[in-house]
Formats: structure tokens, C-alpha cells, sequence
């Protein structure tokens, strides 16, 4: 039997990750967010710490700009960029782990990597701008104006990466199966609703 996959792709702010952690307890799922960056690094052997560094960023035009070109290793017999080999690192992480059982993987592209997974529901989690402020602002325990920066930098980080490294565009609907705001809803309601559509979806 193939095994199920859900990918969530979110807003920063936008409650995303508990909502999938949720997700994931609910159908007794492998959970893959951070951790996903510890099993690359016992994969690939790189450090956890780099892969952390380089997590779900693209570096700008601007800072490859200021150099002669990117910065390159050797790394699996081939020259290569930092940031390809944090990609190259989660991608062969993500398609190993979608093999190995039923699992929800948080953000990293795992969408667009996995898109030919015959068992795959790609989730977009999204929220009012007001609500991710005042979610961060609590979360983090920093102010309105720090909470705005933070927002914007994360969402432009995640999505020149996704960019990037796909044929996408972050935040599209059309590259999602199911898209939620949940300043409409609670984070149980929108569980509730995802294991709804997983369910009519797969079954």
C-alpha cells in the first residue's frame, strides 16, 4: 500500500505548524519539521547547524553580487553551491522519508518534490495580516512593529526559496489541493476540515 503524504505549506504567523502537528497526531503520522533538518544532516552528513542556517533561505541577487560568483564546495564529487547543497540535502531527505512511511512534512518545497507522490495532499495555510501580527506579537513576546518586520522577512525568505527552487510560485493556490485561512477558523476546526478532505480526497 502507498503511503500517504501531507504537505503544509503556510504563512508566517499563520499558525501553520501546530496546525500540523495537530494533523499529524491525529493520524498517528511521522512529523517532519525541524526534524526533518536533523535526519538530512545524519543523511548527508552535513552539519545540523549549516542545514538550520540555510533553512527554507535563498540568498539574494545582492549578496551573490558582491562576490565573483557563488560560493562553491565540492561535495558528491561535483561543485556546488551552499545553497544547493542545503536544497539537495532536504530533497533527497524528503523523498527518502515519503518511502519510509505515512508522514506531514512542513513547508521546504516537499510539495513540489513529492508532486508525483500518488498518495499527496498539498495544504496552504494562510491568515489575516492583523491576526499573524498579534499571533507573533504573543508568540514571541516582541512588539507590533517587530512582529510586522518579522512577518514580511519570513514570508519574502520563504518564498524566494520556493521560487527558486521550483517551477512555482509561493502561495499560489493552483499548486495546492486544499487552501485555508484560519482567521475564519480555530486551529481544531481546521484540522477537523483537513482530515475531512484527506478522507474524501484518498479514500
Amino acid at each position: 500500500m502507498k503511503h500517504t503524504i501531507i504537505t503544509i505549506g503556510r504563512q508566517f504567523g499563520s499558525h501553520g505548524r501546530s496546525i500540523a502537528k495537530q494533523l499529524a497526531k491525529k493520524l498517528e503520522y511521522t512529523y517532519y519539521d525541524k526534524e526533518l533538518l536533523v535526519k538530512a544532516s545524519q543523511e548527508s552528513g552535513l552539519a545540523t547547524s549549516f542545514l538550520e542556517s540555510m533553512d527554507e533561505r535563498q540568498a539574494s541577487p545582492f549578496f551573490y553580487s558582491l562576490l565573483s560568483g557563488p560560493t562553491q564546495f565540492m561535495w558528491n564529487d561535483q561543485f556546488i553551491s551552499t545553497e544547493a547543497m542545503a536544497y539537495q540535502a532536504q530533497h533527497d531527505t524528503i523523498l527518502k522519508v515519503a518511502q519510509e512511511g505515512n508522514c506531514v512534512i512542513v513547508g521546504r518545497c516537499a510539495d513540489y518534490i513529492l508532486k508525483d507522490q500518488e498518495r499527496l495532499v498539498r495544504v496552504f495555510i494562510s491568515a489575516d495580516l492583523k491576526d499573524r501580527i498579534a499571533h507573533v506579537m504573543e508568540r514571541d513576546q516582541i512588539t507590533e512593529k517587530e512582529a510586522r518586520k518579522k512577518i514580511k522577512e519570513m514570508d519574502k525568505s520563504r518564498a524566494a526559496y520556493y521560487n527558486f527552487n521550483t517551477d512555482q510560485k509561493w502561495s499560489d493556490a493552483a499548486n495546492y489541493d486544499l487552501c485555508i485561512n484560519t482567521s475564519r477558523l480555530t486551529e481544531e476546526k481546521t484540522v477537523e476540515i483537513i482530515l475531512h478532505f484527506i478522507h474524501n480526497l484518498l479514500d
